[in-house]
């Protein structure tokens, strides 16, 4: 069986839950989304319309638009062939064919669905690559640590992080924020690297189940509560989801083997960042999730975020080799934890909007 089968299963699910008829070429008389075009323009609007924006997403769920979904896509087809690479130089070599699939799972994990006689698919939530991908864009775009002047004000930050984790929760995994203006230089680049690495080390978490042999003894989970109704998943268990994550680690800090050591001490704390930055969004939007009483599909499934944070932190702090390489993923910690109060402000004020 090959890879281009799983891909027509892929293509199947999605057509099946209504999600996307297919992957195909793009329209190109699609129409383009609203965005900001500047960084002035970043919630510049009176705070009616901000908030009626943010609401707006609560009662009128989108439908899936073929062209994004294909734009995600894209960024996985490009980031798998990088992760079994780099666990076959660990020493893992993948022999069961695996495909990363986008899929509006509404989990910010990665769910590995095995296909009888082909392989396994790992669906990888829509809504986790925009919501990584905005809040990487906000925080470089509002600390002067990488770069100055700041393009964004606190106070716009404060709502463009807002606008990101409500279409995250309340989207299904149909909605992303209003797109934000293109980076340069520098802080283009974190964020180019940041997200490769953030979405490649998704899927070396699941990859590193197949490897490890974690699915042969899986245990079918099914949950109602995703975007697209009940959905199917395996669960092997908090042990092995933390030796996963041990795994995963340690094929993406192969990433380094051939770099300088000047090299290795400029990117290491990125990579490290990175990996930390999903379980750390895991962490945030499910404490919003319970808070604004939302449902965390197959939120069973995996050990709490805090616990693999810690589990993975221990991991890595005896593996890195750059004695300051914790530090950025501490600020990126400390800086999602300190937005907290105003993203609750924001749904405070929708809430009593919508009452």
């Amino acid at each position: 069986m090959t890879v281009e089968e799983l891909r027509a299963r892929h293509v199947e699910l999605l057509r099946d839950r209504r999600v996307a008829d297919h992957l195909g070429p793009p329209d190109p008389d699609r129409p383009h989304p609203d965005r900001y075009h500047t960084w002035n323009q970043v919630a510049a609007e009176p705070l009616k319309t901000r908030l009626a924006r943010l609401a707006d997403v609560r009662v009128r769920p989108a439908a899936y638009r073929p062209q994004h979904l294909r734009d995600l896509q894209s960024t996985l087809d490009a980031c798998q062939p990088e992760v079994l690479h780099l666990a076959d130089a660990a020493g893992w070599a993948v022999r069961t064919p695996v495909l990363a699939g986008v899929f509006p799972t509404g989990t910010l994990d990665g769910l590995s669905v095995p296909v009888p006689g082909r392989g396994v698919l790992v669906l990888v939530n829509t809504a986790l690559l925009d919501l990584a991908a905005a809040v990487l864009k906000i925080m470089t775009g509002v600390l002067p640590a990488y770069g100055t002047p700041s393009l964004l004000t606190q106070e716009q930050a404060s709502y463009a992080l807002a606008e990101a984790v409500n279409a995250y929760l309340y989207g299904n995994g149909a909605v992303s924020a209003r797109p934000l203006p293109e980076l340069a230089g520098q802080r283009l680049a974190l964020v180019g690297l940041m997200l490769r690495r953030a979405t490649q080390f998704v899927i070396a978490h699941e990859v590193a189940h197949v490897i490890s042999g974690h699915l042969v003894t899986a245990r079918r989970v099914t949950d109602p509560d995703t975007p697209v109704g009940a959905l199917d998943a395996l669960s092997v268990g908090w042990p092995r989801e933390h030796e996963a994550d041990r795994v995963a680690a340690t094929i993406m800090l192969r990433t380094l083997d051939d770099l300088a050591p000047r090299q290795v001490d400029a990117i290491e704390p990125c990579l490290v960042g990175a990996l930390l930055l999903v379980l750390f969004l895991h962490e945030v939007t499910d404490r919003l999730a319970a808070e604004q009483s939302r449902p965390i599909p197959f939120a069973s499934i995996h050990p709490p975020p805090v616990r693999r944070i810690q589990a993975l932190v221990e991991h890595l702090a005896g593996r890195v080799r750059t004695p300051r390489a914790l530090d950025l993923a501490a600020d990126v910690a400390t800086w999602l934890e300190d937005q907290l109060a105003g993203v609750r402000e924001w749904f405070r004020l929708v809430d009593e909007v919508l009452i």
